[in-house]
């Protein structure tokens, strides 16, 4: 401090006298002048009294109290930081441990798939150690099938294994990285709660099993081949000959059949696949199966089911080719279902078969003709297929009445359009037997008997019958002699005919159908003349 200011501060100190009173002290605060060398003082304040004058504790005291208690506070922070700063360091180890465990890509403890414990193991040792304990059961897939005493094995080539190993190690995966919460504790931290879901299993024991796998396609395919090695149709007992001389059947022996259940043999496969008994025995049999036909039915059922005959005429030729139509016809047999055609049994009548002229109906008039009379073969034909209900397709009447058969019970034929047709719709053939013998055209078929006692007759019914005029109808011949008359055509009455199936049970009858309609035109005379 320069010297003149510590002169000044001198002059300035107070002097007391002693034993007297205090004086009341102004506070003088210096302020440095605008100058350097200048000092002025402003004015005092009023003083507020000493706290002891004012009636309260010292102010000093109350700024301690205050400042120990932040001080004891700031200690016991920096106590509690410090615990807390060695809490963390001790446990901080123990984390690293869990976040390393929780970091691993193994599967938790407690695990086990078929029985084999994989806790701890990576995806690829579990994988290899279920394939390793599940590939010599898988292989050693060998079901015997005996059926009928034929024998198969069932092994991997037949029906190919496998198992769905991948898919139950993603289920043991998930284990103890997923669940509620609530199966640990209901106030953990997310980490400790992860920790300890991982290791739930420790207690908790989780046991999966694989599954085969399998194509059940490949069953379908291995049932079906036994199926078709086992399954037998039955064998119906048949006409083996017809001795048509003798007119006698031999009939081959019957066969039973067999069925099997492909249905419950493909369940109990499945069923032993399912059960993982890749070594069981599976014993089936066939059902038999009866034939609907058997030797001893044929032999009591296969009889003359019809006859039918009609008389000859003294006409050699037309008896001749009535003999060669019927030898045409002789031995043949209808299957079932199958139609006769008479035009195609005998062919077109030629000389050169041997057929011969003889009368026949053309044009309404009777006039020679090759294979002339064959139609008495297929009108006794008609009446006999008829009589053993065999289903007529195709006839037709002549223009009038024959002589050798009632009207309506005739049918004509002329190659190639005009032929007589039958159908056999029964379930057993027929055979057809004819020939002529004592002055007769026989027709014979033999097959299975109508139902028991049941017999077929035919039974016409005149309708109508119309007569011709009395006088001719004359017409003009030059070729003819002067002033002669012949005969053209002969009058002839006209006559409307139902024919009907009349059915009989033990020579009663039970019923009766329309067969056919039968027209003969009247046909008026008519004479030539010159």
């Amino acid at each position: 401090m320069p010297d003149h200011q510590q002169e000044q501060q001198k002059t300035m100190r107070p002097r007391y006298p002693e034993g007297g009173e205090q004086p009341v002290f102004r506070r003088v605060t210096e302020t440095r002048a605008p100058y350097p060398d200048q000092v002025y003082q402003q004015p005092a304040q009023p003083q507020r009294p000493p706290a002891w004058a004012q009636g309260g504790a010292p102010r000093r005291s109350r700024h301690t109290a205050l400042w120990a208690l932040a001080a004891l506070l700031a200690f016991a922070a920096l106590c509690l930081m410090g615990f807390f700063a060695v809490s963390l360091y001790q446990a901080y180890p123990l984390f690293r441990q869990k976040a390393a465990i929780l970091a691993r890509k193994t599967f938790a403890q407690g695990i086990y798939v078929d029985h084999i414990s994989i806790g701890g193991m990576t995806r690829q040792e579990a994988e290899a150690a279920l394939k390793s304990q599940t590939q010599q059961s898988d292989n050693s897939l060998w079901i015997r099938l005996h059926v009928d005493g034929i024998s198969w094995t069932i092994t991997p080539g037949e029906v190919p294994i496998r198992r769905n190993i991948a898919a139950v190690l993603d289920t043991a995966y998930a284990i103890g990285r997923q669940g509620s919460r609530e199966t640990i504790a209901t106030s953990v931290t997310p980490f400790d709660y992860r920790y300890a879901h991982l290791y739930h299993t420790n207690s908790a024991k989780v046991n999966l099993y694989t599954s085969v796998t399998y194509d059940p396609e490949n069953v379908r395919t291995f049932v079906r081949m036994v199926e078709q090695r086992v399954n037998r149709t039955p064998q119906d007992a048949q006409i083996a000959t017809f001795d048509f001389g003798k007119q006698v059947f031999t009939f081959t022996e019957d066969r039973p059949g067999a069925k099997l259940d492909t249905e419950d043999l493909y369940r109990r496969i499945i069923s032993a696949l399912d059960r993982h008994e890749y070594t069981a025995t599976i014993a089936a049999s066939t059902e038999p199966v009866t034939p609907q036909v058997t030797k001893v039915e044929l032999m009591n059922t296969f009889t003359c089911v019809s006859t039918f005959s009609t008389k000859l005429t003294s006409d050699k030729n037309r008896t001749s080719n009535i003999r060669l139509a019927a030898k045409a016809v002789n031995g043949m047999a209808v299957m079932p279902g199958e139609t006769f055609s008479f035009n195609q049994a005998t062919g077109q009548r030629t000389q050169e078969k041997g057929y011969l002229p003889a009368a026949a109906i053309a044009g309404g008039t009777t006039i020679d003709e090759v294979g002339g009379g064959v139609c008495q073969v297929s009108s006794t034909l008609f009446n006999a297929a008829a009589m053993a209900n065999l289903t007529i397709v195709q006839r037709s009447p002549h223009a009038w009445p024959s002589t050798y058969v009632d009207a309506g019970r005739d049918a004509t034929v002329n190659w190639p359009d005009l032929d007589f047709q039958f159908r056999n719709d029964k379930t057993t053939p027929v055979f057809l037997v004819a020939y002529c013998e004592n002055n007769e055209c026989v027709v014979k078929i033999y097959g299975a008997a109508l139902e028991a006692g049941m017999s077929v007759e035919l039974v016409t019914n005149t309708v109508s019958v119309t007569k011709p005029p009395e006088s001719p109808l004359y017409e003009n011949n030059p070729t003819l002699e002067h002033n002669t008359t012949r005969e053209k055509i002969k009058a002839r009455t006209g006559y409307d005919v139902e024919t009907y199936q009349v059915f009989l049970q033990n020579g009663k009858e039970i019923g009766r159908k329309l067969l056919c309609v039968s027209r003969y035109p009247m046909v008026q005379q008519v004479i030539e003349y010159n």
